[in-house]
């Protein structure tokens, strides 16, 4: 099953060190009016990283579950022919073939 991640950012706020800029009006400016924008592309990103990690994980716990099960089932398998390799089966279906 394919796994299914809802990211939302409710308050984005967005600061500059306005030492570290060129353009210490332009660039926050510009920012503003993309402010949707930027919000959706993270929230976008966000929601794919944890889709994928929530794949690898199931995929991860799933391999460890048929690992732990194989010895219940394969035990299960070894009861399932010991019991139609005994004579009380073989009569059984002996009868049952002498029916149909």
């Amino acid at each position: 099953m394919k796994g299914k991640a809802d990211f939302d950012i409710s308050n984005l706020d967005i600061d500059f060190d306005t030492s570290t800029i060129n353009h210490t009006v332009l660039v926050p400016m510009l920012t503003k009016l993309f402010k949707l924008q930027i919000k959706l592309q993270i929230e976008k990103v966000v929601e794919k990283s944890l889709e994928g990690f929530m794949d690898k994980l199931g995929e991860l716990m799933s391999g460890t579950i048929a690992q732990a099960n194989r010895p219940f089932l394969s035990g299960l398998e070894a009861a399932k022919k010991a019991i139609k390799s005994s004579e009380l089966s073989q009569l059984y279906q002996k009868r049952r073939d002498k029916l149909e």
